[in-house]
């Protein structure tokens, strides 16, 4: 099957290093309530325990290291220079390295897990990075790692959908991968599958995020995204109007009395070294 990739690598990269560098703490203070859901799932997949070596790629303010030092895990993170900087901070337990995830700098067969949460979908060559997550792994280890489910019901299924009906999309960004190009059981299966993992499988994990309005939503994507808070930083106040009220619409089917208990489903992918 065809994976995806930047037709614009080192641009990409650029951008990603820069917005993730400027905007981890949003996404750890607003997507974190979501994405630490999957944190133990994520990690009994790839069948962390005490004394395990793992290597976190990709990972963001370290919600997966640090649940795997709570384990026992001898746990090292990897992304960029400013998001490990909070890795460090939050997370003292486990170890944290700024590097590629495309060249990861770990010999072969050097941990007996290898986790990515959420972080495929942000490098510029999906591939690569996952032959590299199978090329650190040693024989028999386990990996496992997250990408969003594509339900357009979900929160990021109406965000999307309203930026696409609604927004100006002339915006200078370089291209990156689909974002949504894993995001089902088959896909994700297939794609490890391809990569070189055994006994590959996927699932899918229901979560919530409880919200006040779409707005709150927005704002949240505004704090903790890079290119889609791109975008909604380039749309004009009427603009962005529209999009909040499809997206308030949309939530409609998920009102209590408490606000809105959004849906943000994953989709959980494993497999083994051979």
């Amino acid at each position: 099957m065809l994976i995806e990739k930047s037709k614009n690598p080192a641009e990409y990269l650029d951008f990603e290093r820069t917005g993730w560098g400027a905007y981890i703490g949003g996404y750890n203070d607003t997507f974190g309530a979501v994405t630490r859901q999957t944190v133990q799932a994520t990690l009994d997949a790839a069948r962390v325990g005490g004394g395990t070596r793992m290597l976190d790629i990709c990972c963001g303010p370290g919600m997966l290291s640090e649940a795997a030092a709570q384990r026992g895990a001898q746990a090292t993170g990897l992304d960029f220079p400013g998001v490990v900087e909070l890795a460090r901070r939050l997370v003292p337990a486990a170890e944290f390295l700024s590097g590629d995830a495309l060249d990861l700098p770990f010999p072969d067969n050097s941990f007996d897990a290898v986790v990515c949460g959420y972080g495929v979908m942000h490098v510029p060559d999906p591939e690569k990075a996952m032959r590299e997550m199978l090329r650190v792994l040693r024989p028999g280890g386990h990996a496992a790692l997250t990408v969003w489910d594509n339900d357009p019901k979900s929160g990021l299924g109406l965000v999307y959908r309203a930026v696409h009906d609604f927004a100006n999309l002339n915006v200078p960004l370089p291209h990156g991968p689909g974002i949504f190009q894993f995001s089902s059981i088959e896909k994700m299966r297939d794609t490890l599958t391809e990569i070189g993992f055994a006994k590959a499988e996927a699932t899918l994990f229901p979560q919530y995020w409880r919200l006040q309005s779409a707005r709150q939503l927005l704002d949240a994507v505004h704090e903790g995204t890079v290119r889609t808070r791109a975008v909604l930083a380039a749309q004009t106040p009427d603009v962005i109007a529209k999009i909040a009220a499809y997206i308030e619409a949309g939530f409609d089917g998920v009102r209590s009395d408490a606000g809105y208990n959004v849906p943000m489903p994953a989709i959980i992918g494993s497999g083994t070294k051979p």
